[in-house]
């Protein structure tokens, strides 16, 4: 009870009614002809009736009519879109942190509102009607969205159904004083099913990698024997663990030259002064990653970076232009380096990374001078 969750939802469903319904005018029409001749805008007003009624008579006891007044009523959980009790939405990207966005399960309400249709003419009133009337068979369906409180950068359409009650019920003047306006008043009402959300919460951190143990269980020793704890528990040796990961990782690096391609399994020496170009294998490789050289002396290389993820320590390594980089899938990229490109001699692997994790290729490569 001490989490504050008040998100004005109940003020914005009347305001999201007022704008399904507010585009309403009638017409006054030719005695003669029934053509209209004129159109009259209807005021849409947020109150109870007696209170509008007092409020807008002016100075000279005239009235400006038609006008439409809107009223909550009532409003009440709605047990039959209850689902499941702690249901959370989750969202990808919700800020720069690669953070996911949590957003509890909103709790379903309708919201009883009582309409009041306020006319000099029974004709106005039936113009108003009908205007919805047509539209509500048997219900409309407006969309909405996520309240801006939780901060999220994505609008999710939120659905909220509006009910007509069906019928309308019409009260006219019994007694009348010489001051007294005629005005005739038709009531009806409407449900909203909306929802109310809970407290905002603090966003999720992006899961990257997650394990999953199989056990394999004795089912006959189960059957047999009710008390052989053994081959029930969580420690049976017989056990298979998959885990799904999105760290990159390298398998085969081969280096390439003009004629083949050579699996590399020990350090390659390379010459400053020829191109150097490498197909590399592996596993996510496409999930805009970023491509690097870390070695073992300081002036190896320009763009000199530090490469940060969520999983694998800091590093520094030195950042490879984009044209030198090829990635042709998920498992296969070609990186080649122009002749003259590298300077000094020393050792480096080759590095990528994305917001999960960094990967180095299994095999260093030698740099000598030309």
């Amino acid at each position: 009870m001490l989490e504050y969750s008040y998100h004005k939802e109940q003020s914005e469903l009347l305001m999201l009614f007022t704008s399904a319904f507010d585009d309403a005018f009638v017409n006054r029409f030719d005695f003669n002809s029934n053509t209209p001749v004129s159109k009259v805008d209807v005021r849409y007003v947020h109150g109870p009736k007696q209170r509008v009624l007092h409020d807008i008579v002016n100075k000279e006891k005239s009235l400006t009519l038609p006008v439409v007044t809107i009223e909550q009523t009532g409003l009440a959980r709605d047990s039959t879109r209850v689902m499941h009790k702690n249901q959370i939405i989750y969202r990808p990207l919700v800020n720069t942190n690669n953070q996911q966005g949590r957003v509890q399960t909103p709790i379903p309400v309708t919201m009883d509102v009582k309409v009041s249709i306020i006319a000099k003419y029974k004709e106005d009133i039936d113009q108003i009607t009908q205007n919805f009337a047509t539209q509500c068979n048997p219900y409309i369906v407006v969309s909405w969205k996520i309240p801006t409180s939780f901060g999220l950068n994505f609008v999710d359409e939120v659905r909220v159904q509006i009910e007509w009650s069906g019928s309308v019920s019409y009260s006219t003047p019994s007694t009348m004083s010489k001051d007294d306006k005629y005005r005739i008043t038709g009531d009806t009402s409407f449900t909203i099913k909306g929802w109310l959300f809970p407290a905002t919460t603090t966003p999720q951190g992006t899961i990257y990698k997650v394990d999953s143990n199989f056990i394999s269980t004795d089912l006959r020793a189960r059957i047999l024997s009710y008390d052989s704890y053994r081959s029930l528990s969580a420690n049976n040796p017989q056990r298979e663990t998959v885990s799904v990961s999105a760290q990159p990782v390298f398998t085969n690096v081969y280096f390439l030259n003009s004629s083949s391609s050579v699996l590399l399994r020990e350090t390659p020496s390379l010459k400053t002064s020829l191109e150097n170009a490498f197909l590399l294998l592996g596993k996510r490789f496409d999930y805009s990653n970023s491509w690097y050289l870390s070695a073992n002396i300081s002036n190896f290389f320009t763009g000199y970076s530090m490469v940060s993820t969520a999983t694998s320590p800091v590093i520094s390594a030195y950042k490879l232009p984009d044209s030198y980089i090829s990635v042709t899938s998920d498992n296969i990229a070609n990186i080649t380096i122009p002749e003259n490109q590298l300077s000094g001699s020393g050792m480096f692997t080759i590095i990528t990374s994305n917001s999960a994790g960094w990967a180095a290729t299994p095999i260093a490569f030698s740099v000598t001078d030309p």
